[in-house]
């Protein structure tokens, strides 16, 4: 794996911390959930292209 999908795993992982110290759990659920729908979403429409 090159530096830069590092980068975008790093940068993932503090997201997801940064974020789930604001929310509560049933927020974070939600979140969870819609983030996953965007982006299988994206993949198929990077798919379909």
């Amino acid at each position: 794996m090159d530096s830069n999908g590092c980068n975008f795993i790093a940068l993932a992982s503090s997201l997801a911390i940064l974020i789930s110290q604001e929310f509560e759990t049933d927020d974070l659920n939600v979140l969870a959930a819609f983030f996953s729908a965007l982006g299988d979403n994206i993949a198929i429409i990077a798919a379909s292209r």
